[in-house]
């Protein structure tokens, strides 16, 4: 009996992508769900409701055993780079927990867990391991297929919303309501999700040899009007990297935009005269201020207290700066969490499952404007589109 419910347990849960699907589908309507009634709830109530933020972290917590036995039952099958990667950077986290409650009376290691390092860590390696499992799973390939065509009916639908704020002006709409910063995010609160998924919808669509010209033009639109920098970088990048397609045109368009930002002293004065939001950063900050969002202030920041104390271990496995403190720019961020052995590790795996350039396009963002690699549901729904393309 117990044999028969251990088989079971096996096909049908920790085996099965059927399961996975649907919690897939759990995990991004809890999400979508909670990110509208945080955005209602601000805009209308003028408080927002980061409670629910529990529930989610529950979820993903749960997610995260049921990928954790999964790879254990399948770990003959999934390709050792995806252990050495996911293992060696959980091993990093443990030795710099040690190092730091070595030296801190105060340490916790349930605030850890819930709110600092020990979280960080969970939504950064939580992906690497569903890669492992999800790529050696039968009929994955439907399921994601279902899983990518429902969420982008939601992201379409979420479109729709995003031009008609743009148009009209709806309040609620607005990627940064209330705060007089220009941007239209639908109706969700602004994240890291909008310009992640949109980005890797467009690249879906594009690599198809039949396109839906519809949803290419709403995406497109999208990016344009969530008011974020990455959204613009998104799009230089597809159209250099997906429709130009001779080296010639793209080296130009490169060292065209290089001579852009670099240039960004003499016009961004004249720029941000149009938009009262980026004029007072650019008062109170600079021209680096706006063109970076203020990232490098923060690597500044970052760097002057790392200097102070550098060591031969934070080289190698870094943690002298904790989360929640970050730059939001991946290679700087796997720098001071994990070392250079960390980003060694994501380099490698990275190398290894990213097939071509066009799918590197989230990760180059990242490493300039977005914090994909931070965010969970957006890289699961990344491992997802990476295995469809590659199977198609």
């Amino acid at each position: 009996m117990l044999q028969r419910f251990i088989h079971s347990a096996r096909m049908n849960v920790f085996e099965s992508a059927r399961f996975y699907y649907w919690l897939l589908v759990a995990l991004t309507s809890y999400f979508l769900l909670n990110r509208f009634l945080q955005k209602l709830s601000y805009v209308y109530l003028d408080d927002r409701w980061t409670e629910l933020k529990i529930g989610e972290g529950v979820l993903f917590g749960l997610a995260y055993g049921f990928i954790l036995i999964s790879a254990w039952l399948l770990r003959r099958k999934i390709p050792r780079y995806v252990f050495w990667c996911w293992g060696g950077i959980v091993l990093i986290f443990l030795i710099n927990e040690f190092r730091f409650a070595w030296g801190n009376p105060d340490y916790s290691l349930m605030e850890s867990l819930t709110k600092s390092q020990g979280y960080y860590t969970a939504k950064f390696t939580m992906p690497l391991l569903f890669w492992g499992v999800w790529s050696v799973l039968k009929n994955a390939n439907h399921y994601g297929g279902v899983f990518v065509n429902q969420l982008r009916v939601f992201l379409t639908i979420n479109a729709v919303f995003i031009v008609s704020g743009a148009v009209f002006g709806v309040s609620l709409f607005e990627s940064y309501p209330l705060s007089g910063r220009w941007g239209y995010s639908g109706l969700l609160w602004h994240l890291t999700f909008h310009c992640a998924s949109y980005g890797i919808l467009l690249i879906y669509l594009l690599q198809k040899e039949h396109k839906d010209w519809v949803s290419v033009f709403l995406f497109v639109s999208a990016l344009l009007l969530l008011g974020q920098k990455a959204g613009i970088l998104y799009l230089l990048l597809i159209f250099m990297l997906m429709i130009v397609k001779t080296t010639l045109l793209r080296t130009i368009i490169l060292i065209s935009s290089v001579v852009g930002i670099f240039s960004a002293p003499v016009w961004m004065p004249i720029v941000v005269g149009f938009i009262p939001f980026w004029e007072k950063v650019y008062t109170n900050h600079g021209v680096w201020g706006v063109i970076s969002s203020l990232r490098n202030e923060m690597v500044e920041s970052i760097w002057s207290e790392i200097n102070q104390n550098l060591n031969f271990f934070d080289l190698f496995f870094g943690s002298e700066i904790r989360f929640r403190r970050r730059i939001e720019m991946m290679p700087l961020d796997l720098l001071i969490y994990f070392g250079t052995i960390g980003l060694f590790l994501k380099s490698s795996f990275l190398y290894k499952t990213i097939s071509h350039w066009a799918l590197s396009i989230p990760i180059i963002v990242a490493c300039f404007a977005g914090g994909i690699y931070e965010a969970p549901l957006c890289m699961l729904f990344y491992f997802i589109i990476i295995k469809d393309i590659k199977q198609s």
